[in-house]
């Protein structure tokens, strides 16, 4: 997504009725990725990722059910540019909520080693998702790939009666809360048949945009679901919540730390990738 559907959004989300908060630990932990095949940027980030989820590991002792978005994008010239975006959870529902990572490099046989050490504060939260509160997100036109400048529609089906939340991930895996909006401040959905989203009473226009300087680029929309209405009030900052602080890392902890808030039985998310080209 470009500037045009960038929202001006000075709220955080937090629910009427409030989630309990778990039990927090601290771990430190690191993960190393080879340089082979992967520019230092995108070999920092997969070294990133492989700690999160570690911490992840340690902190709750349970399996980890990984959601990841790689997204990858050509540049001008033909180099390519990774993307990484990832929802960590596990079965008690684990999240990084603060993170403090170094970096490192070492060769090793004349291949670059990039090292990541990682300090997380991981919050863990009881609950069971409910296997009957389900979502799915498709696109209106049924394609996942869509010309740049192109408007952008989902189809929405969920099982029960809910409030919806888009967030945009962006190829470098920044993120942007797309709806509610101003135009859009509550998403309403019954059960049942799909719905269009946005809808096109709303005067909503989310139009699909590749970086300048690219030819392509691979994004990601998350949709989740909840079963209580959301209230969106200013924060002391007077920002936006889940809007990335300075870069993608400061994006997942915060989309994290809302998540939280959110009693793990009463929502449901879906992940929905698509590609943009020129």
């Amino acid at each position: 997504m470009g500037s045009s559907v960038r929202l001006a959004l000075a709220a955080s989300l937090c629910l009427i009725a409030a989630a309990a908060r778990g039990e927090t630990r601290t771990v430190e932990v690191s993960a190393s990725v080879p340089g082979t095949g992967r520019t230092p940027e995108q070999a920092r980030r997969e070294a990133l990722q492989r700690a999160r989820d570690e911490a992840v590991i340690q902190a709750g002792g349970v399996r980890v059910a990984a959601q990841q978005l790689r997204l990858r994008s050509e540049e001008a010239g033909g180099a390519v540019r990774d993307g990484f975006s990832s929802l960590v959870e596990t079965s008690t529902e684990g999240h990084i909520v603060e993170e403090q990572a170094t970096y490192r490099t070492r060769l090793e046989n004349d291949v670059p080693i990039y090292e990541v050490s990682l300090t997380a504060v991981v919050e863990l939260e009881d609950g069971v998702p409910d296997p009957g509160f389900t979502l799915d997100l498709a696109a209106e036109t049924g394609t996942r790939t869509l010309r740049d400048g192109e408007p952008l529609a989902l189809s929405v089906t969920t099982s029960r009666r809910c409030y919806l939340t888009l967030i945009h991930i962006g190829a470098d895996g920044t993120l942007e809360r797309l709806l509610p909006s101003p135009l859009a401040p509550e998403i309403v959905l019954d059960a049942g048949p799909a719905v269009r989203v946005p809808s096109k009473a709303s005067g909503l226009l989310i139009r699909a945009r590749v970086s300048e300087g690219r030819e392509r680029e691979r994004e990601g929309i998350l949709a989740v679901a909840t079963l209580d209405p959301v209230t969106f009030t200013p924060d002391r900052g007077g920002t936006d919540e889940l809007a990335a602080q300075g870069g993608a890392g400061d994006g997942f902890t915060a989309l994290n730390r809302w998540l939280l808030r959110i009693p793990v039985a009463r929502r449901a998310q879906a992940l929905w990738e698509y590609e943009i080209a020129r």
